[in-house]
């Protein structure tokens, strides 16, 4: 019987690129190599089972891919998956971003429709193609099967076990990725962004990599608020409800967590105002904010500068998120302040002197220059160019309007404001939930 067995079993695998790890009287153990190994793992267990050799999932950790195990007689075989040009690769950058998320959506897929945690041994071109109608996404779902690196593989399981664990009683879901879904959401937030002429960028009012979407749900409010904070509460509601729910992605090694954000009533951040930093020389200037966190506002424009005006969150550790003039001047304007004025770049290439002059004032004010300074700095071609006046021109009108606001809760919320819509986490900003 184990000489038929180990005859039948040869077989099966001589039009593979095999690697005998190792061999035992207790264990054989196998490296499969090919490209295609989600291919080759069902082949390969669809013959087991036209042999009637039952199978069944690795003992042992030997990556995320996983294996095929089996016994003949008193002897184990394990067959163990891997890339024959060592990787396979998951191309870079853009690419990358939409393996991984779409990948999240068909592991989570797998586990609803099964109705249970998944290993890797559930994730097959057969559980993908029987399942197939709870996800949709714009990854290849071959790169998916064979091309993801274990490190994302096991990410993915982790990510879909900890959703099902947490939704997966209540109710079915499909799973989306730049699909018409995705579309439909965004066509959304860009309808009422005209409607209201707000600048803001689409990934500062929700960062969701992908999104949930309950069995029936009815997307009305979102095909019909005509208001940024309509669309944000209706966004809030079903999520909260478990209709309809966005998802951030971040990579996960040991474990899961699953956290709500941007729910109104949960905003624990409090931010005061604590002063402005203001030099003479540079060409940017930072907002104060308690805890130690600083606001950087500048050009981040490249050549001449005259484009790109942002502040940029500076933390203890790294920076933490951007905002724009447009979104700062959202801001500004809902606390019914002055904005600051979007002709910058004009005035600094028909006027520079004029602008100088401006400028000139703030430097006397806020970073106490004598007029002598002054007058050497205005002199000083490397300092003063023509994106310096652009850059340190806005700096001044900021700070002009924060130190006119002599109520101090008004500040300290508009700062705030200002600090949670560059971490994507302001009023502005919609719910979704971060999985990391």
């Amino acid at each position: 019987m184990e000489q038929e067995e180990q005859t039948v079993i040869d077989q099966i695998l001589q039009n593979y690129d095999v690697q005998v790890l190792k061999d035992t009287k207790a264990i054989r153990e196998i490296k499969v190599l090919n490209n295609d190994r989600a291919s080759t793992r069902d082949n390969i267990e669809d013959a087991l089972l036209a042999n009637k050799i039952p199978f069944g999932q690795l003992t042992r950790d030997v990556g995320s891919f996983g294996g095929t195990e089996f016994n003949f007689d008193r002897k184990k075989v394990r067959l163990i998956y891997k890339p024959k040009t060592g990787g396979g690769g998951s191309g870079a950058g853009a690419g990358i971003t939409r393996l991984v998320e779409s990948a999240q959506c068909v592991y989570a897929a797998i586990a609803f429709g099964k109705k249970k945690t998944i290993t890797n041994n559930d994730v097959t071109s057969k559980t993908i193609n029987k399942y197939s109608d709870l996800f949709g996404v714009d990854g290849n779902i071959d790169n998916i099967l064979n091309n993801l690196t274990d490190d994302w593989v096991k990410s993915s399981i982790t990510g879909a076990n900890e959703l099902y664990n947490r939704f997966g009683r209540k109710g079915q879901y499909t799973f989306h990725r730049g699909d018409g879904v995705v579309d439909r959401i965004n066509s959304a937030f860009t309808r009422v962004k005209k409607i209201e002429n707000v600048r803001m960028d689409i990934n500062k009012w929700n960062p969701s990599d992908f999104w949930m979407v309950k069995k029936g749900y009815d997307f009305k409010c979102i095909d019909e608020e005509k208001t940024l904070l309509g669309l944000n509460q209706c966004i809030q509601e079903e999520l909260e409800h478990g209709n309809l729910i966005g998802v951030s992605l971040k990579k996960m090694q040991s474990g899961a967590s699953l956290s709500a954000k941007n729910i109104f009533s949960d905003m624990k951040f409090c931010k005061d105002y604590k002063g402005y930093e203001y030099s003479g020389k540079s060409i940017d200037g930072y907002i104060k904010l308690s805890g130690g966190t600083k606001i950087q506002f500048r050009s981040f424009g490249t050549g001449l500068g005259l484009t790109g005006f942002q502040g940029e969150v500076k933390g203890a550790n790294a920076n933490q998120g951007k905002i724009g003039l447009g979104p700062t001047n959202l801001i500004l304007r809902t606390h019914g302040l002055p904005e600051i004025p979007t002709n910058a770049a004009a005035r600094v290439k028909s006027d520079p002197n004029g602008v100088f002059l401006e400028v000139a004032a703030g430097l006397k004010k806020y970073a106490r220059l004598t007029d002598k300074q002054i007058t050497e700095l205005q002199e000083n071609e490397k300092i003063n160019t023509p994106k310096f006046l652009y850059s340190k021109l806005q700096v001044t009108q900021l700070i002009d309007i924060l130190e006119s606001i002599r109520d101090r809760k008004v500040r300290d919320q508009l700062v705030e404001d200002i600090y949670l819509y560059a971490s994507s986490q302001s009023r502005f900003s919609s719910a979704y939930y971060k999985l990391e």
